[in-house]
C-alpha cells in the first residue's frame, strides 16, 4: 500500500468518526445512516483481517518456495520519563 493510499484510508476512518447521525432531523434517514455507518465499520474490520490473513498466506507461500516472508517490523516506541536528571 502506498503512502497516498494509507493517508486516504486514515482520513476516511477519521471522517467516519466525525459523522454525527444525531444531527439528522429525519428519524428514518438518521436510522439509515446509523445502519450504514455500522456496516462500513464491520466491513473495514473484515478488510483489515483479510489483509492480515492474505499477508500471512503470502509469507507462508514464500517460505515454502524457499524464500523469506515479510519481516515483522515493530514500531519504535520511545519511553516517556519525567526524570531529566543528569
Amino acid at each position: 500500500m502506498t503512502q497516498k493510499q494509507d493517508s486516504s484510508k486514515k482520513s476516511g476512518e477519521e471522517i467516519l468518526q466525525t459523522i454525527e447521525p444525531k444531527g439528522i432531523a429525519d428519524e428514518s434517514m438518521r436510522r439509515t445512516v446509523e445502519i450504514l455507518l455500522n456496516l462500513i465499520e464491520q466491513l473495514q474490520a473484515e478488510v483489515k483481517e483479510l489483509r492480515a490473513e492474505n499477508q500471512q498466506l503470502k509469507d507462508e507461500n514464500n517460505r515454502l518456495k524457499g524464500e523469506q516472508g515479510k519481516p515483522d517490523i515493530k514500531a519504535n516506541k520511545k519511553e516517556l520519563t519525567n526524570n531529566h536528571s543528569s
